[in-house]
């Protein structure tokens, strides 16, 4: 189990800070900075960006801090114990005792929001949350820390349409076109259009059908909402228009679809 000794969000220190812990920690911290800050690292003084990520081993000296008021970051100090979740953090493709710059944090910062709420609050079956969404932050940041070797994760574009992408699939019902989108970001049809393909190997148009298609049958599985309500459920203009795109894109009919998956 990954348990969290103590953990927090946005924390912003109003003055100077220097923060040293000369005889190292006890447990593992991890850190998602916010502004600019220094470290120590290998005895030298090294300045680092906001939006920097790091891990501390445990008994490893630690020193930091910010020389201007209202250094902010994310922070999460944890152990770890049993076979099976040493072996898991042992695997991890993070390194560690130096700074690290995911292509987006954004993410990061909803799983430092879940575990503040969660070590703050009296919940039953806190730990194993918790332990849950340690994995989840261990794993998105590896995943994120891995994007970071494409091509693509210098571009100043990618990380806006990286959360562009994501809102399209957390809400596939909202009426997404190539033009929206495109001004949403200030950038010309012909230019989104061309880096969306580069970004993500496929057109924004296809993408805004897969987003709907899976929302689709996710619910044509976990539901018993009508095909009509469905349609209007994922943000077709007409039951007619989502079932001919469904049996052209997946090769049978929603009802097909969910008789097969409902078997």
């Amino acid at each position: 189990m990954i348990n969290v000794t103590i953990c927090g969000h946005d924390s912003h220190h109003p003055r100077i800070c220097n923060i040293e812990h000369s005889h190292g920690l006890s447990d593992y911290l991890l850190l998602l900075v916010k502004t600019n800050a220094w470290f120590y690292i290998d005895g030298k003084r090294t300045a680092t960006s906001p939006g920097m990520v790091i891990m501390f081993d445990r008994n490893l000296y630690v020193h930091y801090g910010c020389d201007i008021p209202d250094y902010n970051d994310d922070w999460v100090h944890f152990s770890i114990s049993g076979d099976k979740d040493i072996a898991f953090f042992s695997m991890l493709d993070i390194p560690r005792n130096i700074p690290l710059y995911p292509p987006s944090v954004y993410l990061l910062e909803q799983y430092f929001l879940l575990l503040t709420g969660e070590f703050r609050g009296d919940q039953t079956n806190s730990e194993v949350i918790l332990d849950s969404v340690m994995h989840a932050l261990l794993y998105s940041l590896e995943s994120e820390l891995k994007k970071s070797e494409s091509p693509n994760a210098s571009h100043k574009y990618y990380d806006v349409f990286c959360h562009l992408r994501e809102k399209l699939y957390n809400s596939p019902a909202h009426p997404w076109s190539v033009t929206l989108m495109s001004n949403s970001l200030h950038l010309s049809i012909s230019h989104f259009q061309h880096l969306y393909r580069q970004f993500f190997g496929l057109s924004c148009q296809k993408d805004i059908i897969n987003a709907r298609l899976e929302y689709a049958k996710l619910y044509l599985t976990e539901s018993e909402m009508s095909i009509r309500n469905l349609a209007d459920f994922c943000g077709y203009e007409n039951e007619l228009h989502f079932m001919k795109q469904f049996k052209q894109y997946e090769g049978m009919t929603p009802s097909e679809y969910r008789k097969r998956r409902n078997r």
